[in-house]
């Protein structure tokens, strides 16, 4: 406790010296000009930094007269925005149970005319008001659905396989929706043999196999693509726009012309759709011909055997074209909508960055957010994941980092232990904070939805003002300015979507962290793009105002090549690169067993580093 209150006193005094105070910014918005004055925002902080709790509007009938003596509950007491959430049932549903009801049900009219009505009294009390797309995504019956339903080409489809051995002569009957069929020789060990490899689709007449494969035996592998009804693309050209006009778009026409000063802070919890893993579309094989300039269908058994040395960056590419598709259909345009309006849009999604490959790519997927965040249940203080979505706020220059805390510590939360994780996890790299716990209703004891309520329906409620009022000020001078720290660790998403030792590299990259921050020293996660748009100067990584002294590789067998050339650069400039287990000997230019890259790579990581 002692750390963490001298860790938050001298990042007070680092940005008190470094930073001023700009009005003309939207709401919750920091800014970074140099000549900044942080201290008047410190002692009033303007709107936009005040807590934003999970309210749910569930357990009971919702009236206005209750609505409104919650209101003025929770007035005075530091909150910027009312995110209005709902549960779900242990029963039905796709990817959840069913999303629980109120009364009135989600998006009836009698809820949209509560919802204006609730708007404009938690405004005239200095507040916004959103939603969670918690528990309403697809196969409830909501705003994805809905968008399904008009547009049926974005449900998604994903890659299949499979594999059978075979010789001589062959009739098989193919999936109807195949893409590629090959054929491998093998060792006794039923490791394929690269240079026998045959491509049999010559060979479909009619949705069969018919071919004579000799007498050699041969392991024939199928690839093809299977539709999930119902189920979200996010690689579709209109899968963001279609999402922003039935989700987003409806609450701006509900409340039209009000924009951020009416709604801000939606949410993304738990994004789920329904199709993950190698996905596919009827855009994918010509969109991957422009961006990597080959065919890719006859090179997708790839994705799911060893082929050969080009495997690792048949991977690499394929995986960089699902991810570019998702990004600028999906993520991006709806980051776009609301930094066009000046609001904050915030996630915490299942993987919360510990799976790397979440989305193709944790990292450049969640960049498209105001807030990247996650969730610390229980009063937890997990560093990677508070590491994962500060770095992201950092490298690409987002407004906030969102803390959703503290679900499930219980009814018996003290102050004091709230205080702590709060503080902790400031201190880690969050600075908009959630809490999980506002209930609409308890139904005298009978409902409740991952316990406390860290608000009126706790005890210490009436004296929590100054807490309250610390929040809001760290959380707005902990926005303000960049981050600087010494340390950057490689996000290792390539051996993970490669398939190269990507265990071994996630847990060194994490346990990595973790051991630096128990003994003091900060970090950030760096992903392949930021460390390619690096300066070097100083003997530092200058990027997005970090300055990073040392580099850390955590046991990538497989790198990308710009990542490569930029770690030689840095150490013939004097940089420091710490490489833990296995270094680089692949990368997605050359693939396997390229001499040219081993030689290079012992030449960076023996001291000896030399241009090549």
């Amino acid at each position: 406790m002692k750390h963490t209150r001298f860790l938050l006193l001298f990042a007070m005094q680092v940005l008190l010296t470094k930073c001023s105070f700009n009005t003309e910014v939207p709401a919750g918005y920091p800014d970074r000009s140099p000549d900044m004055d942080v201290l008047p925002g410190f002692r009033n902080p303007p709107k936009g930094y005040g807590e934003v709790p999970f309210y749910w509007w569930q357990g009971d009938t919702l009236t206005k007269e209750r609505l409104l003596w919650q209101l003025d509950q929770l007035t005075g007491k530091k909150i910027s925005s009312l995110q209005i959430n709902y549960s779900h049932l242990d029963y039905g549903g796709l990817a959840y149970g069913w999303s629980n009801p109120s009364k009135p049900a989600l998006f009836s009219d009698a809820w949209w005319d509560l919802f204006k009505w609730f708007s404009a009294e938690a405004r005239k009390r200095g507040m916004t008001v959103s939603l969670s797309d918690y528990t309403i995504g697809i196969g409830q019956g909501f705003s994805m659905d809905e968008a399904l339903k008009n547009n049926p080409d974005m449900n998604g489809s994903v890659l299949k396989h499979a594999s059978m051995v075979l010789k001589g002569k062959a009739d098989i009957k193919l999936d109807e929706n195949i893409l590629s069929v090959t054929a491998y020789k093998f060792l006794k060990d039923s490791t394929l043999i690269p240079e026998s490899r045959q491509d049999l689709s010559s060979f479909i007449i009619n949705g069969r196999l018919i071919c004579n494969l000799g007498d050699t035996a041969k392991k024939i592998i199928t690839v093809y693509s299977q539709k999930l009804v119902p189920s979200y693309d996010p690689m579709h050209p209109k899968s963001g726009e279609a999402y922003n006009k039935y989700f987003f778009g409806k609450f701006e026409e509900a409340l039209p012309g009000q924009g951020s000063d009416a709604l801000n802070f939606f949410f993304s919890d738990e994004l789920n759709f329904r199709v993950s893993g190698n996905l596919w579309n009827r855009f994918f094989a010509d969109e991957f011909r422009k961006r990597k300039g080959y065919d890719i269908i006859p090179y997708l058994d790839a994705l799911y055997a060893n082929t050969g040395p080009d495997a690792p960056k048949i991977r690499i590419d394929y995986n960089d074209v699902l991810v570019s598709l998702s990004e600028e259909n999906f993520f991006k345009p709806v980051y776009q909508w609301h930094q066009d309006r000046g609001m904050i849009f915030g996630c915490d999604h299942g993987g919360r960055g510990r799976d790397v490959a979440e989305f193709g790519d944790y990292f450049r997927t969640q960049r498209w957010n105001q807030g990247p965040g996650s969730d610390q249940p229980v009063l937890s203080k997990d560093i990677v994941k508070a590491k994962v979505a500060a770095s992201i706020s950092h490298l690409y220059e987002r407004q906030r980092v969102w803390l959703e805390g503290f679900h499930s510590s219980g009814w018996g939360t003290s102050s004091a232990a709230l205080t702590d994780a709060i503080l902790a996890n400031y201190v880690a790299g969050y600075n908009l904070m959630s809490f999980h716990g506002l209930y609409y209703s308890t139904m005298g004891g009978w409902w409740e939805w991952a316990p406390p309520d860290n608000h009126f329906r706790n005890p210490f409620w009436q004296q929590a003002g100054p807490l309250m009022d610390c929040t809001e000020r760290l959380s707005y001078l902990l926005s303000q300015g960049v981050h600087r720290c010494d340390v950057g660790i490689l996000y290792p998403t390539e051996p993970v979507v490669a398939g190269v030792d990507g265990d071994k590299s996630v847990k060194a990259a994490f346990k990595t962290g973790e051991n630096i921050y128990s003994k003091g020293i900060d970090f950030d996660y760096i992903d392949y793009e930021s460390l390619a748009r690096c300066e070097i100067k100083d003997k530092m990584l200058h990027v997005a105002g970090e300055q990073y002294k040392v580099l850390i590789i955590p046991s990538m067998k497989i790198i990308r090549h710009a990542s490569l050339k930029k770690i030689e650069e840095f150490i013939n400039a004097g940089g420091l690169v710490v490489c833990i287990g296995s270094v680089p000997e692949i990368t997605e230019l050359r693939g396997a067993d390229s001499e040219d890259i081993i030689k290079l790579s012992s030449s960076i990581f023996s001291g000896k580093a030399m241009s090549s």
